[in-house]
């Protein structure tokens, strides 16, 4: 007898917009109304841009790089995925009052907690170049067997150059957060290989954006407990991190692929202060 086929989850739209199945009707109205609380720390990324990495570097940092406490904090400072799906934004709302907040999240702009906006709590956001994060995005799709059409490489290829992908296209996310809020005081913009390059620096960075100055001893430890390698060996259940590495987009590519991409990304970038920090190999 041979297995039934795997069924697919499918996404939810709503308004218009695709999200993960996970996602309930009446949940991005609700993060956009999130009381924000000032000590609240925001890990804010499209999908596959190193979301749990900044987040397990945030996490660390607020512990001062004490690997066991850590752990024990995580209950009060962290309520499991993305505010976004189904009723982690509930678990939020009641949590202790007495540690930060630490919430990762992939909502547009439009979505993020209105208070945020206003200049309330703070978001460490992580970029990435687009052409790694389609390939992360790919193979972690593979395992969420959301849509049929994300299964080969060259279907998702074409669902992740169209507006209606799942958390919309790389450029109309990304743009509006970086050309709108760079300068702002809450928030604090980061890219992956910028991480990849300057691990140490990037963690000095996120100290200072959240008043919490560390030791050189303790930023070490931050350091060493956010290495990938260390990362991925924690991992009991379903594993996000894969590769970890900057430039594996010429693993899936095809020349006249990455032609098309370069083509629609010149023109979507042109003028924009982002495209100074997108870095595509090492």
């Amino acid at each position: 007898m041979t297995d039934k086929p795997k069924p697919f989850f499918g996404v939810n739209v709503i308004n218009g917009f695709k999200w993960p199945p996970m996602v309930r009707d009446t949940n991005p109205k609700q993060i956009a109304n999130l009381k924000v609380r000032e000590d609240d720390v925001f890990v804010l990324t499209y999908p596959k841009a190193g979301t749990h990495w900044a987040q397990e570097l945030v996490r660390n940092i607020l512990c001062k790089g004490n690997k066991d406490k850590v752990k024990e904090d995580y209950a009060n400072s962290s309520a499991g995925g993305p505010i976004e799906f189904g009723d982690t934004c509930e678990k939020f709302d009641s949590l202790s009052t007495e540690k930060p907040r630490v919430m990762m999240t992939h909502v547009p702009v439009d979505v993020l907690p209105k208070q945020v906006l206003e200049g309330k709590g703070k978001v460490v956001f992580v970029n990435r170049n687009p052409k790694d994060i389609a390939v992360s995005y790919w193979h972690f799709l593979l395992e969420t067997h959301f849509l049929e059409e994300y299964q080969e490489w060259d279907s998702f290829f074409e669902a992740y150059l169209k507006t209606d992908m799942m958390y919309g296209t790389w450029f109309d996310y990304n743009l509006p957060y970086y050309e709108n809020h760079r300068n702002k005081k809450n928030f604090l913009f980061l890219t992956y290989e910028e991480m990849k390059l300057d691990h140490k620096g990037c963690v000095i960075r996120i100290c200072d954006f959240l008043s919490r100055p560390l030791s050189e001893e303790q930023v070490d430890k931050v350091v060493e407990n956010t290495t990938f390698s260390s990362m991925k060996a924690t991992k009991k259940k379903f594993n996000v991190t894969r590769k970890g590495v900057v430039g594996d987009w010429k693993s899936r590519f095809t020349v006249a692929q990455n032609e098309r991409f370069d083509a629609i990304y010149n023109q979507r970038m042109e003028g924009s202060a982002l495209a100074k920090r997108i870095i595509f190999e090492t």
